[in-house]
């Protein structure tokens, strides 16, 4: 009994001990490195998709431009935004009459329904006279129209100037 039970122990020990060759499964690294990076990048482009979305009203296009001032002066152009962001543009436009001009080149952000801020330069030439802006600026919405107007209205004359920005 004593062999039998020597003999059942040296199977069980062979039977328990590690085979040289392993049974698990490799994994490929360049497989695991690429699904993350796939998993990254669809995150990433779900992130610029929210980011490029307006909050407001696309203001892409060209709008009229429009100069007033209370001697009576009037003329009007056009100002072109191209989106570069969210409810951010690149902003280029200009208005001309005989010698009087108006020209505008800058940034635009749309921060509510019915502001712009302006960061660039606002320049014009009325009746000899130039005046250029070039600190931020804001256009809004007064509500006496379709327009964005210039905040900043007194020039460096001590007049008052309307530059606005139909919609």
């Amino acid at each position: 009994m004593k062999k039998l039970f020597f003999i059942l122990l040296a199977i069980a020990m062979v039977s328990c001990n590690k085979v040289a060759n392993d049974s698990s499964k490799t994994v490929d690294s360049a497989k695991i490195i690429d699904s993350i990076n796939a998993t990254i990048s669809k995150h990433n482009d779900s992130i610029r998709a929210l980011n490029s979305k307006n909050h407001f009203d696309d203001l892409s296009g060209t709008h009229k431009l429009t100069f007033t001032n209370d001697e009576g002066l009037s003329f009007s152009g056009t100002v072109t935004f191209s989106k570069i962001m969210s409810d951010g543009y690149d902003v280029k436009g200009s208005a001309k009459s005989g010698k009087n001009s108006l020209v505008i080149d800058g940034k635009a952000d749309r921060v509510s329904k019915k502001h712009i801020n302006f960061y660039g330069t606002i320049s014009q030439k009325i009746n000899g006279v130039s005046h250029t802006k070039k600190k931020s600026n804001t256009f809004a919405n007064e509500g006496k129209g379709n327009f964005f107007r210039l905040q900043e209205k007194v020039n460096s004359e001590g007049f008052v100037d309307y530059i606005d920005i139909w919609e």
